[in-house]
């Protein structure tokens, strides 16, 4: 009896350890995600932007511009319709870019911001801080609009392509220069090298109020390498700046080679600085106890001459961690900081208590800090305040 018991046992185990269950089908691969500009409907324009408004509109009252200059166009990258005609108006599209902000006694804006309801870039917004208004009683809540038009770029003039090149200078947009190179054949190789370069002197076109004259100029070089139908096709700020360009060019000589049409160079002085505006307080660090307080936790009263030592061994410099926008429209700017150090000389808590005119400079202040090292200490600080200062003449320039 046992073995018959036993046995009907043994073959199952036998028969299942023997049974091989048919493989699972392999799952189908997806097609690969498309990226490309194409696919995913990714249009590239020039947005142009109309006449600047005489007067800004504020809580109180109005008031007027003193300066104002165009804000200059720019590349705009937006996500359009599949299929759409190039055309047609994309996602990120507004017919307007506005800015609130304040006026101080001097007529120069602070707390510099985007409106909620526009697309406004960082370019512009420090295009705008260049800006002035009538001096008088500092007041807030103001806003600006300005116009603003796009382009499909295979359609944008020449001149206006130039413009950005030229403004933006080293910075300048690869699809701004890939577009003006396939106007011509200047670009393609073998390239004709250069023998002899005229440049004219901007010195004399530098630091001038607002404004920083700028010229655009195409021309062709014949075979035996010099310059030929030398054209300036942009120019602003000084027409003598425009003229010098153009004798500049029609000087220089190239290597000899295969003749070649749409060559471009641009040439732009440097600006006035624009000062950041000054500091409500007549001190450079504010009282700790004029500050606002912190929401999270209580901190006990700083340690001034913990704080002081520390603010002294800190390893800070702007030059790395100036705003590229800011820098480019040469506008200064501050941002007040207040934060703790642990005992191994880490900052932590760091918190923005001021910044103008652009919340940029805190933005730039607050990832230059927390990068900062201090030296170890026996009981580290908290509630320190430093005061960041963004001068121009700790940037390196063109």
């Amino acid at each position: 009896m046992r073995l018959l018991l036993v046995m009907p046992l043994t073959l199952c185990a036998t028969s299942a350890l023997a049974f091989d269950p048919p493989k699972p089908s392999p799952l189908p691969i997806p097609p690969p995600i498309q990226t490309t500009q194409e696919t995913r409907g990714f249009v590239t324009r020039v947005a142009s932007y109309g006449p600047s408004p005489t007067v800004a509109r504020c809580a109180t009252r109005n008031v007027g511009v003193v300066h104002g200059a165009q804000l200059p166009p720019e590349i705009n990258v937006g996500l359009a319709s599949r299929g759409a005609s190039p055309d047609a108006p994309t996602r990120d599209d507004r017919p307007f870019a506005a800015l609130t902000f304040g006026i101080d006694a001097n007529g120069t804006p602070v707390d510099i911001k985007a409106a909620p309801d526009s697309m406004t870039s960082q370019d512009t917004i420090a295009a705008f801080a260049r800006w002035r208004f009538m001096a008088g009683p500092p007041t807030a809540d103001c806003r600006v609009e300005v116009s603003r038009t796009y382009t499909p770029l295979a359609r944008a003039s020449t001149a206006t392509l130039l413009q950005i090149v030229a403004l933006r200078r080293r910075d300048a947009p690869a699809a701004a220069r890939r577009e003006i190179s396939s106007r011509g054949d200047c670009g393609k190789a073998p390239r004709r090298l250069p023998a002899q370069i005229s440049y004219p002197d901007l010195r004399s076109f530098e630091d001038r109020d607002f404004v920083a004259p700028w010229a655009g100029v195409l021309y062709d070089i014949d075979a035996e390498g010099a310059a030929r139908n030398v054209r300036v096709v942009a120019q602003g700020g000084d027409p003598v700046l425009a003229d010098l360009a153009g004798a500049s060019v029609a000087d220089s000589r190239f290597h000899p080679g295969r003749p070649v049409s749409g060559c471009y160079v641009t040439f732009a002085a440097r600006a006035k600085t624009a000062g950041a505006p000054i500091k409500s307080s007549g001190r450079r660090t504010p009282s700790p106890a004029a500050l606002p307080a912190r929401s999270v936790r209580a901190q006990p009263p700083p340690l001034d001459k913990a704080c002081g030592a520390i603010r002294e061994t800190l390893n800070i410099s702007t030059q790395s961690a100036y705003p590229p926008a800011l820098a480019r429209e040469r506008v200064e700017g501050w941002a007040t900081l207040r934060f703790d150090v642990t005992p191994e000389g880490r900052v932590s808590d760091v918190e923005v208590v001021a910044a103008q005119p652009v919340d940029a400079f805190a933005q730039a202040a607050t990832t230059m800090l927390r990068r900062a090292r201090s030296a170890p200490s026996a009981e580290g600080a908290k509630g320190c305040v430093i005061p960041i200062s963004f001068a121009m003449k700790d940037v390196a320039e063109d």
